[in-house]
């Protein structure tokens, strides 16, 4: 069951937002596809913004790369 943000989680994709230009270079290619979704979703939607389990999983590995 998915949920609406809660205000850490909106602060963690701000920020993920804001660092992941540096990173792009060294994402896989289905990580930069996945991280487009995510972050077009967020730009949309914002605190409304829900995410999968599996979604907040890949989100969580891939943005060990980011941050």
């Amino acid at each position: 069951m998915t949920r609406d943000l809660t205000e850490k989680e909106f602060a963690w994709l701000q920020r993920i937002e804001r660092e992941i230009d540096k990173a792009w270079d060294d994402l896989k290619d289905w990580e930069r596809i996945f991280m487009e979704g995510i972050l077009e979703t967020f730009q949309r939607y914002g605190m409304k913004t829900r995410l999968s389990k599996g979604q907040w999983r890949v989100l969580d590995r891939i943005s060990e790369k980011i941050i």
